[in-house]
């Protein structure tokens, strides 16, 4: 062999050992994301002890972002209306956001103070919330509580936040639990429902007892007074819960996690609008991740604190699982070309039949499918108080759901530039808490 030659082929074998270095790097460093926060949320399994009653009452103002609400206002109204807080201590407001409906009317009808908004260039709740804001006397109350149109408030809400804040006074914001009020309509809002109850307890909750932070979910949270004005409400993303809950963490704070104060929020029921609701949040996710990532990474090294390296993990949490798809493709088209063509002897061990080529693609899938399935039981398990396996017949549904994230992740990063273009999320689920319970 001749010196071009040994050089070619010195070439192509170290340019091959730097892709695998990098891949083995990749892999290296997903797998230790994995070990972490399977560190933080096998916490999830031990329960939140129950503050103890409180001896005061706070008061609170109650903000509902509403644009063309008509069809679901009225039972949230009313499950707040039957709240067993003392009803002097909380007045609500619905912020109706260019309303083409009756909104307003019912609002009004409910016993809410409705704030008309007009104006029409700045649009989506975002907008709506800071609007809200600026014309509700924040001065007269303790705490804000916000809630979607759509949801339903159990009627110890108020109560448990009241005595969660008197124990922890420390505590700028607050999230409850977020369960869904539609979870048997179809496929898809089961495959919400697991999603939630899985994530409120191995990775909000599970947070909140190592004492991080957990997110604030738009909904179903109460922030105090005193916060709002030390921080403010001047965010521009599509996700102002998440721009919140980092700006609360990056100010040296953290947000808490009530697990007996619940709330019900509806999910939609057709793919496409789901996408839509979903490709929204992801907007909003990179924006958060571009605007505020190396300031978190920043503070985590300057102060060594695992609360901002943990928001940092948390707001890289999409690139991620595009990273980990990416990894996956080449790790599998690394190993053919690795055995088919540096190491021709060991051509025996690439597939050749479909069966053997079904077993070499579908192992991941497998993989996905087995974890889907254990959610599917330990979720509603811990959800329930009993075990339950309801659930593991649409284990091949949430896998589907699962997958359905892959191409809105890789689309979102092109349109996070975008935060102004709001699509809202059709909500028609007129049920009361009462219809939920007999339905149970």
């Amino acid at each position: 062999m001749s010196w071009p030659e040994e050089l070619y082929y010195l070439a192509v074998w170290w340019g091959w050992q730097a892709v695998q270095t990098c891949l083995y790097s990749v892999f290296f460093l997903l797998f230790a994301d994995a070990i972490y926060q399977l560190a933080i949320g096998i916490r999830g399994l031990s329960g939140q002890k129950q503050p103890p009653r409180a001896v005061g009452f706070r008061r609170f103002a109650i903000l509902i972002p509403a644009h063309d609400e008509a069809a679901v206002l009225a039972p949230l109204l009313s499950s707040l209306k039957d709240q067993t807080y003392p009803a002097e201590y909380f007045s609500i407001f619905v912020s109706c956001d260019n309303c083409s409906d009756n909104t307003a009317e019912i609002a009004r009808e409910c016993g809410a103070d409705p704030l008309i908004r007009t104006d029409t260039k700045r649009r989506g709740k975002t907008w709506n919330v800071r609007w809200a804001l600026s014309r509700i006397p924040m001065d007269d109350f303790d705490a804000l509580a916000m809630f979607d149109a759509d949801n339903l408030v159990e009627a110890d809400f108020l109560s448990r936040m009241n005595d969660y804040m008197e124990a922890n006074p420390d505590a700028e914001a607050i999230q409850g639990v977020l369960d869904v009020k539609n979870p048997d309509d179809n496929w898809l809002t089961k495959s919400y429902a697991v999603a939630y109850w899985f994530t409120n307890r191995f990775w909000q909750m599970a947070r909140s007892l190592w004492g991080l932070s957990c997110t604030l979910g738009g909904t179903g949270l109460v922030i105090r007074a005193a916060a709002l004005r030390r921080l403010g409400w001047n965010f521009e993303s599509l996700t102002e819960d998440l721009e919140m809950s980092t700006h609360l963490i990056l100010s040296g704070g953290r947000v808490h996690w009530n697990n007996y104060a619940i709330i019900y929020d509806e999910k939609p029921q057709e793919l496409s609008m789901s996408n839509k609701q979903r490709t929204r949040w992801m907007q909003g996710h990179y924006w958060v991740c571009m605007r505020y990532g190396a300031k978190a990474l920043f503070m985590f090294i300057q102060t060594g604190r695992i609360q901002y390296l943990d928001l940092l993990l948390y707001l890289l949490a999409p690139m991620k699982c595009c990273v980990s798809v990416i990894a996956m493709i080449c790790g599998m088209a690394f190993t053919l070309m690795n055995n088919s063509m540096l190491f021709p002897t060991l051509i025996k061990k690439i597939p050749h039949t479909a069966g053997e080529w079904a077993i070499f693609l579908g192992m991941p899938f497998v993989t996905m499918a087995v974890f889907c399935c254990i959610c599917a039981v330990i979720g509603p398990s811990l959800h329930h108080g009993r075990l339950t396996l309801r659930y593991v017949r649409n284990t091949l549904a949430y896998l589907w759901f699962g997958l359905t994230w892959i191409p809105i992740l890789f689309r979102a990063p092109f349109m996070a530039s975008s935060q102004n273009e709001w699509a809202k999320t059709e909500h028609t689920r007129n049920i009361s808490l009462e219809q939920m319970a007999r339905r149970e």
